[in-house]
């Protein structure tokens, strides 16, 4: 990933060091003394000859009962698709991104270089949520002129939002085995939920606590944001789910409980109508089938992102965390890298993309019909700066033969016969054609 910053000192650093715990502190340091000055930070990028400019924001963050000064780098407004495809500035054109699913200002580019959304449900506590689009017109959402967009984000909308802004979606072999670190996930999602504006006047990151193994700053942050939120707020949960179940309660009556990684140590209890299970198995089959398995046979891991009601009490002294859910969102993922997939066809490739040391990007469908065409990766070492699509084509009947020819036409039109690369899995099961060679002049790993 290239993430190089130039300050207007002249000193150099990088993004990825928000997250470095040897190199954090400095790296505030230098935003604070950016901040609020009169020229701007840039990165390696250039359009039209000059180097592409950043904006420095500050935010007060609580952390450990007292407010602290948080500061963050953003891209000017309406220059993501003029980084290069490998910069971690760069935001994919959302006419061949799932954020052209929207409707207008579903989705905005705020003046302060944050990001306005407009949720399917809101969250104060009274907020209801939006009837959806007409089913019918739904599976058209997305793909083209007269196409219905979504007026408002679901869950599972703001869950790409969420990866796709933390960065998450995004593989370099410099990142090694960072993400099996969940504090370093954390801080990620933390820093993209701080430029998340649901609402006037506060960020997502108010609401939003994230739940995950050997994170010791974790339950404290659970619970301080489980008291701001109250009666009067939904609460945002955020983890790796290990179990969604159905459980007898009295008198024949059920619930469904879902479970997260690492929440015995929150002391968090999450619950939802038992009607929630029918419905995730539904929405979810990928997930639900990897959470039916033990453990040590799940071939990938699922992401939830839980909006909730919460209520903090005592439990034999202790502090107890219960939540009543009120929406679930589930997202499949690559264990290691946290890559998101949809098939077993798409882990084999994210996983050999890893092994041979490619750098490369999963777009996010957000709420987008299938009709939108959208990659299942996207090479950002080839040296193309728009980078290289990737397609896996595994499905042979005839309604998906019509879609596959159509997918073909439009990276035939877009990026050329010869720049774009696919697999058909289900003629050639475990062999793919080789990768686009990567450019011997990538430099996006380069420490110098």
């Amino acid at each position: 990933m290239r993430d190089w910053v130039t300050f207007p000192d002249g000193n150099r650093g990088r993004r990825s060091w928000d997250s470095d715990p040897q190199k954090a502190r400095a790296w505030q340091h230098r935003l604070a003394q950016a901040w609020g000055g009169d020229e701007r930070p840039v990165c390696d990028c250039r359009h039209q000859g000059q180097p592409m400019g950043l904006s420095v924001h500050r935010c007060l963050r609580q952390r450990d009962g007292r407010q602290v000064e948080v500061y963050h780098l953003a891209r000017l407004r309406h220059q993501g698709a003029l980084h290069h495809v490998a910069c971690s500035f760069h935001e994919a054109d959302p006419r061949r991104d799932g954020r052209g699913g929207y409707a207008d200002g579903v989705v905005r580019e705020r003046d302060d270089g944050r990001i306005g959304i407009a949720l399917r449900r809101g969250l104060r506590c009274l907020d209801v949520a939006a009837a959806p689009a007409d089913p019918a017109q739904a599976a058209r959402q997305g793909g083209g002129q007269g196409a219905v967009r979504q007026a408002r984000m679901t869950e599972l909308g703001l869950l790409h939002l969420l990866w796709e802004e933390a960065g998450l979606n995004r593989w370099t072999p410099r990142l090694g085995r960072a993400r099996r670190r969940w504090p370093f996930v954390r801080e990620a999602l933390d820093r993209a939920a701080l430029r998340i504006v649901p609402a006037r006047n506060q960020t997502l990151s108010d609401r939003l606590a994230m739940i995950g193994y050997a994170d010791e700053d974790g339950p404290a942050l659970l619970r301080e944001t489980a008291r701001a939120c109250g009666d009067t707020w939904r609460i945002l949960l955020l983890g790796i789910v290990d179990d969604i179940a159905l459980v007898n309660w009295q008198e024949g009556q059920q619930f469904c409980a879902l479970r997260f990684d690492g929440a015995s140590a929150y002391n968090l209890r999450v619950s939802a109508a038992s009607v929630w299970h029918e419905r995730v198995a539904r929405r979810y089959p990928m997930a639900m089938a990897a959470l039916a398995l033990p453990r040590a046979e799940r071939a990938i891991r699922v992401v939830g992102l839980v909006t909730a009601t919460v209520r903090v009490g005592l439990d034999r002294g202790v502090a107890l965390v219960r939540c009543r859910a009120d929406d679930i969102a589930l997202m499949e993922v690559e264990p290691d890298t946290l890559t998101p997939v949809s098939s077993s066809h798409e882990l084999a490739i994210a996983r050999a993309l890893v092994e041979q040391r490619r750098s490369f990007v999963r777009p996010l469908r957000f709420d987008a019909g299938r009709d939108a065409v959208l990659p299942d990766f996207v090479l950002t070492d080839t040296g193309d700066p728009r980078g290289t699509p990737m397609e896996v084509f595994g499905r042979a009947d005839e309604a998906y033969a019509a879609r596959r020819a159509e997918k073909a036409r439009y990276y035939d039109e877009v990026y050329g016969q010869a720049h774009w690369w696919h697999w058909d899995a289900v003629a050639s099961p475990g062999r793919w054609p080789a990768f686009p060679p990567a450019s011997p002049q990538r430099g996006e790993d380069d420490d110098a």
